[in-house]
C-alpha cells in the first residue's frame, strides 16, 4: 500500500505528489519500522513549524471536487488503498474466509485511511506547499523541515524501506490471480503450475517480466493511469455484478452481504464512474490501452472458458 498526497498547484491543478508509506504497519515483522513511522507523525505535529494551511472544508471546495483535475488526482490516491480488496485474491488460502476476509478488508482499509490522512496532514503542516508542488520525495522535504537536512534523508530512506513489505505483499497476491486464471482457462494453464512449496512459479515470473517492462518505459504517470483505469474497470463491473446477482438470483447463498446495500454499491459505482469518465476524456491513450487489456481478457475468457481437466502440476525444486 502506498500513501499519496494530491493538491492543486497553479501550474497543474491536478498534480499528484507521490510518497510511499503505510505498508510498514501491515506486519508484526516490521514493528521497529512502525514505531519510527508513528514517531515521525508525532514529531511532525510536536516539533514541526506549522504552515499557514487549514484542513477545514469550505464552500468553494465543491468546485474542485467536481472537476476533472480532482478526478484524475483521485486515480493516483486510489493507489493508497489498492490493497483493500487484495484479501479476496487469496480467499482459497484463508481459514474461515466468510469471517476473516471481511475483517481483513475492513480493518486494513480503516488503518490505511487513518495513516493516509495523518501522513499527508504532517506533510502539509510542516512543509510549504510551494516546496511540495511537483515533487515525488515529499517525505524527505517534510522530514528536512522537522529534523534538518540529514534527518530528512533518513526519513526518505525509512519511507523507501517501507516499500519492501508492499512489494512482498504484491509478489504474494498478484501471481495468485494468474494462478486461478490458469486453473480456470486451458490456454493459461501454464500459470497454474506450482512449485513443490506451492508457489505459482510461472505466474511469479510473468509478473516479474511485466513489471520490468513497465519500468523500462520510464513513464511514471502514464503507466499509473493505464493500470488504474484497468483496475477501476474491473472494480466497477464487479460491484455492478453484485447488484445484478441480487436482482436476478436473490436466493443464492451469501455468507457475506455488503453493508448498506444498495446505497454503498451505488456510491462506489458513482465515484468510480466519475473517475473513469475523466480518465477517458483527459487521458484517452492510457484509457484506451486499459480497455484493450480488459477486452482481450474477456475475449480469452469467452473463447477458452472451459475448465482444464486434470490435477495441477508442480515443478520440483522451484519456489
Amino acid at each position: 500500500m502506498h500513501s499519496k498526497i494530491a493538491h492543486f498547484a497553479p501550474r497543474d491543478p491536478g498534480y499528484v505528489l507521490d510518497v510511499s508509506g503505510a505498508a510498514i504497519l501491515k506486519s508484526s515483522k516490521h514493528q521497529a519500522s512502525a514505531q519510527r513511522f508513528v514517531a515521525f507523525l508525532v514529531s511532525g505535529f510536536v516539533i514541526g513549524a506549522p504552515q499557514p494551511v487549514t484542513f477545514a472544508p469550505s464552500a468553494s471546495d465543491f468546485s474542485y471536487i467536481a472537476s476533472a483535475p480532482f478526478a484524475i488526482s483521485l486515480v493516483f490516491v486510489m493507489y493508497s488503498f489498492s490493497g483493500w480488496n487484495a484479501a479476496t485474491y487469496i480467499i482459497g488460502e484463508v481459514d474461515q474466509p466468510e469471517r476473516n476476509v471481511p475483517r481483513a478488508m475492513l480493518t486494513g482499509t480503516l488503518i490505511v485511511l487513518v495513516l493516509y490522512v495523518a501522513l499527508n496532514a504532517v506533510f502539509l503542516h510542516t512543509a510549504p506547499i510551494g516546496e511540495l508542488a511537483g515533487q515525488l520525495d515529499v517525505a524527505r522535504i517534510s522530514g528536512s523541515h522537522i529534523f534538518g537536512g540529514f534527518g530528512g534523508r533518513i526519513v526518505g530512506a525509512m519511507i523507501c524501506f517501507g516499500l519492501i513489505s508492499s512489494i512482498s505483499a504484491m509478489m504474494w497476491i498478484g501471481p495468485r490471480v494468474m494462478m486461478t486464471m490458469g486453473e480456470d482457462i486451458p490456454i493459461l494453464q501454464v500459470f497454474s503450475v506450482r512449485s513443490t512449496g506451492g508457489a505459482p512459479a510461472y505466474a511469479i515470473l510473468f509478473q516479474l517480466v511485466v513489471a520490468t517492462l513497465m519500468l523500462f518505459t520510464r513513464s511514471f504517470e502514464p503507466v499509473l493511469d493505464f493500470i488504474q483505469f484497468a483496475l477501476l474497470y474491473c472494480s466497477f463491473f464487479t460491484v455492478l455484478g453484485v447488484i445484478k446477482l441480487r436482482i436476478t438470483q436473490p436466493n443464492l447463498p451469501r455468507p457475506y452481504r455488503a453493508w448498506g446495500y444498495p446505497v454503498t454499491p451505488l456510491v462506489f459505482l458513482l465515484v468510480t464512474g466519475f473517475m473513469m469518465y475523466y480518465l477517458l476524456t483527459q487521458r484517452p491513450l492510457q484509457s484506451a490501452f486499459g480497455i484493450l487489456i480488459m477486452l482481450s481478457g474477456l475475449l480469452i475468457y469467452a473463447v477458452f472458458r472451459q475448465r482444464a481437466g486434470g490435477p495441477v502440476t508442480s515443478v520440483p525444486g522451484r519456489e
